[in-house]
């Protein structure tokens, strides 16, 4: 079984770097207006979507129960993190040494957009109804002029 588990989370770090790095849209982006990606799935009232900096910042501002969960590892704090997140790394919710809070509304942050994207996605397909990634991460945020903490 833990075979398996290793096999599924590297498949999903394989993705979100290609996500990341393709200029082309993932599926679940088909169709939908720039920046933004609403995944498919028979439930209505759930949704899993990429945000800008801007729209991430008002939501951040407007909405008392969205928890920011920065995936990145410890080490990459040092570019910036956004005020009030919580770190999960990535590595961690891979090893099962973590876990995504429930039954709370999700702003999923790592450093381009890949890692949350592809952690966002399988969140998302196990039941997480509320998830939103920030498109193009940290780097995307500190191009956007917004502020960033810094240890």
């Amino acid at each position: 079984m833990k075979g398996y588990f290793k096999i599924f989370w590297t498949m999903i770090l394989l993705l979100a770097m290609v996500v990341s790095c393709s200029g082309d849209k993932p599926e679940s982006q088909a169709g939908s207006e720039p920046g933004t990606a609403v995944a498919k799935t028979s439930s209505a009232a759930s949704v899993f979507r990429s945000v800008t900096p801007q729209e991430a910042q008002f939501m951040l501002g407007n909405r008392q129960d969205l928890l920011l969960i920065d995936v990145r590892e410890p080490d990459e704090l040092r570019e910036g993190y956004i005020e009030g997140s919580r770190l999960i790394p990535m590595s961690d919710l891979a090893k099962g040494r973590a876990s995504l809070p429930t039954g709370q509304p999700m702003l999923l942050v790592c450093a381009v957009g890949g890692r949350s994207y592809g952690i966002g996605q399988y969140y998302y397909r196990k039941g997480y109804p509320e998830i939103y990634n920030l498109s193009g991460g940290i780097s995307a945020w500190k191009k956007a002029g917004l502020p960033l903490q810094y240890k």
